[in-house]
C-alpha cells in the first residue's frame, strides 16, 4: 500500500505546468473526436492524416518554451506549427472545440472564459497604447 503512494506522488505534476500536462491529454481526444466525426473512423483509430497531426501537435507541445503557466497555442504572439499544420489544427479546434462541452465541460466552459478575458485584456492594451 505505502509503496503506491510513493508512485502516485512521482507522478504528481508542478502546479505550474498543469495547464501543459492537460493540454498534453486533450489535443489528442479532439483530434480523435475530430477524426471519428470528419473521417469517419472507429474506436482507437485515426487516419493517417490525423495520426500525423497528433503526433506533430505533441512534438510542437513537448518543445514548447512556455510551458511553465501555459496559456493556449492560441494566445501565444509566436506560433510554432508550420502553417499548413497550423491549419489542420484549427480546423480540428473548430470542429471538436464546441463538442467537448458534451464530453469535457469543465475544461471547454474554461477555455471560453479564459478566451473571454484574453481578448478584454488585448482589447484594454490596445486602447491604452491608443490613448499615449
Amino acid at each position: 500500500m505505502r509503496g503506491g503512494m510513493v508512485e502516485a506522488e512521482s507522478k504528481k505534476v508542478p502546479k505550474e505546468l498543469k495547464a501543459w500536462e492537460k493540454e498534453r491529454k486533450l489535443i489528442p481526444v479532439m483530434i480523435k473526436k475530430y477524426c471519428h466525426g470528419k473521417h469517419g473512423t472507429k474506436g482507437e483509430d485515426l487516419c493517417e492524416e490525423c495520426k500525423a497531426l497528433t503526433v506533430y501537435a505533441l512534438f510542437r507541445l513537448e518543445k514548447c518554451p512556455f510551458k511553465v503557466n501555459k496559456k493556449f497555442c492560441s494566445f501565444c504572439k509566436i506560433h510554432c506549427y508550420k502553417p499548413d499544420m497550423r491549419g489542420k489544427i484549427k480546423d480540428v479546434m473548430k470542429w471538436a472545440g464546441p463538442r467537448m462541452i458534451f464530453t469535457h465541460p469543465v475544461f471547454a466552459f474554461k477555455h471560453v472564459f479564459q478566451t473571454i478575458s484574453y481578448k478584454r485584456k488585448l482589447k484594454k492594451e490596445v486602447k491604452a497604447k491608443s490613448n499615449v
